[in-house]
């Protein structure tokens, strides 16, 4: 399966192509269409595209389907998560390729490729995948069939920097001229890694970092192999949390919330990467356990009026309380095992499951350190009527 990518800056788009050398393997694809977005939709085989959906059966020889994607993208009004300019784009994969639903011969496997063509001027491409050769990248996802080339992109004229951290190949790039600094996330990253590895044992073989300022999203927003800081957002902030630190778990742990009733559980994922946001940091040295208390206080007064944890949506109240709760439960467990496990053997417990829910909580704590746990009896985790 070959995917191939040319950009067109004047016109704020992309063109997609999907070549298949073997269609017969891969019979049928289906995925939501986004009139907005989505244009000039043509494929060998048979074709449906209504406003909902795009249906691609594929011929049993060579398969291909093109289209057009519109790639600036705002989150809200004058809030970008992708932008394309003449000299650059940031992107991810995920808003250019569809995902989609589909049905082929069992047995059938992909093995991807990304063949991204530049235009004239633009000097390079960073994605999240191993690079095989110039601007092509190995997309290589076992969690599906179809490998589609997922994940934080960026384009152009571009100022990077490269490390290897261990067995980490870490790239921080953003446009020329952007306030990223560059120097100092390596050197911040390479401070904290053995910290990370610690605490969450797998770490990728590649972490792209991506970076620009406005009108880019002013905040952090993680994938599975890459992550995208707004150039001004410190590395670590006047409250002692680091927003960095904080997209690195969500990406590195992928852990994500399902529902409990009428709760939503993403308090979990969200209070996890809110506490080893600086939990890094401190078992780094990076800071006091007095200034770590500090922080630990300021987060329970903002969290107090959450009320309760197990609410319908994560807003930053209840995310701070979530932080204060899992503090205390990280030292109840240390406590009952004798300081031989902490909150770091349930994180990893729960990568195993990605979507989790507050009962595979409960039940990784209770297989570490048995039922009655106090911090499971607290009135915070009482579930939203």
């Amino acid at each position: 399966m070959k995917f191939q990518l040319a950009f067109q800056p004047k016109e704020d788009t992309a063109t997609i192509r999907i070549a298949i050398d073997k269609g017969g393997l891969l019979r049928r694809m289906e995925f939501t269409n986004l009139p907005r977005r989505y244009s000039d939709i043509e494929a060998n085989g048979e074709l449906s595209v209504t406003p909902e959906k795009v249906i691609w059966k594929l011929p049993n020889e060579s398969a291909w389907l093109t289209m057009t994607v519109k790639v600036s993208h705002t989150k809200r009004p004058d809030v970008y998560d992708a932008v394309m300019t003449e000299d650059w784009t940031i992107f991810r994969g995920d808003d250019i390729f569809p995902s989609a639903v589909t049905e082929e011969v069992p047995g059938a496997y992909a093995i991807a490729t990304l063949e991204v063509t530049l235009p004239e001027g633009w000097s390079s491409i960073e994605t999240g995948w191993p690079r095989k050769e110039g601007t092509t990248f190995r997309i290589d996802n076992p969690d599906r069939l179809y490998d589609r080339p997922v994940g934080w992109m960026i384009a152009g004229n571009l100022g990077t920097r490269r490390s290897k951290i261990g067995k980490t190949a870490l790239t921080v790039s953003a446009p020329k001229g952007a306030a990223l600094k560059r120097m100092e996330v390596l050197t911040f990253l390479n401070f904290v890694w053995p910290e990370v590895k610690e605490a969450f044992g797998a770490v990728p073989k590649k972490l792209l970092i991506v970076g620009m300022g406005d009108p880019m999203w002013r905040g952090g927003l993680s994938a599975s192999n890459s992550l995208f800081l707004h150039a001004e957002r410190p590395l670590v902030s006047e409250n002692g949390t680091s927003p960095l630190l904080h997209e690195l778990t969500h990406m590195i742990t992928r852990i994500r919330a399902g529902k409990s009733g009428q709760a939503s559980d993403d308090w979990i994922a969200e209070g996890l990467a809110e506490f080893y946001s600086f939990e890094l940091l401190y078992r780094a040295g990076g800071m006091t356990t007095d200034r770590r208390r500090a922080i630990i206080t300021k987060l329970e007064r903002w969290g107090e009026q959450a009320g309760r944890l197990r609410t319908r949506a994560s807003k930053g109240p209840v995310t701070a309380m979530a932080v204060v709760w899992i503090d205390e439960l990280d030292r109840e467990i240390r406590r009952r095992s004798r300081g031989d496990a902490s909150i770091d053997d349930v994180t990893r417990d729960l990568m195993r499951l990605r979507k989790i829910s507050f009962a595979d909580l409960k039940a990784s704590v209770e297989r570490l350190i048995g039922k009655d746990v106090a911090a499971f009896r607290s009135p915070l985790i009482e579930e939203v009527r």
